[in-house]
């Protein structure tokens, strides 16, 4: 069972110890510097790791069932996290990464009852709300769902800025929150435009847009 993470093991040491250029060295070495700051969900097919396809020591990482930032509370890994990275390394991209065909939002349309993920469920409702009030009649499940998905990202950038952590650095001018959407069946990565109120994609002609 385990072969399959050996194997890609050995890859990455390959690619990141043993070649002219091998970044892991220098990392150790030196320290890490990361510029960004990604929350994402649980979903194996949405790895940022994998997505993005950087090399070590460009960001940080946090994973939670659906990409859903719950309030603040003291004392929770992402607060922890989220003070190492945002006052003792600088991070200046805050980055939510929601992702469609989410079995999270999946879960919450279809109002599941498990007291394990119902404070994640809980807070998400928010969003869901948000997203049946855009829609209409003629509205089917899979654009309900693609409406969640998008609300949820944004009601959880919203609830970054309750973080003091974040709230001090946005305070200060040192830190941007981009809401951001991984469309798995288009392959695309989209931003919320808060000009134009949806999220557009960042890629144009194969071009990306500077982020």
């Amino acid at each position: 069972m385990t072969e399959a993470l050996i194997e890609g093991f050995l890859r990455f040491r390959k690619q990141a110890y043993e070649t002219p250029d091998a970044v892991m060295p220098a990392l150790v070495r030196d320290g890490q510097a990361p510029d960004y700051f990604v929350i994402s969900c649980i979903d194996s097919r949405t790895n940022p790791g994998m997505i993005f396809n950087v090399p070590p020591g460009t960001f940080f990482a946090h994973k939670a069932m659906g990409a859903i930032v719950r309030p603040y509370k003291h004392g929770t890994a992402l607060a922890a996290a989220l003070q190492y990275a945002l006052t003792y390394n600088n991070v200046s991209k805050l980055i939510i990464l929601g992702h469609t065909c989410c079995g999270a939002i999946h879960a919450l349309i279809d109002d599941i009852e498990d007291s394990e993920i119902a404070s994640f469920i809980e807070v998400a409702k928010t969003g869901l709300a948000r997203a049946q009030a855009m829609a209409d009649n003629e509205t089917d499940h899979d654009d309900l769902h693609r409406h969640a998905e998008e609300q949820i990202v944004l009601q959880s950038a919203e609830n970054l800025k309750g973080y003091p952590s974040v709230a001090r650095a946005l305070d200060e001018n040192r830190l941007i929150i981009k809401p951001w959407l991984f469309d798995m069946s288009a392959g695309d990565l989209l931003e919320y435009d808060e000009n134009n109120a949806q999220f557009v994609s960042l890629l144009q002609n194969g071009a990306k847009k500077e982020l």
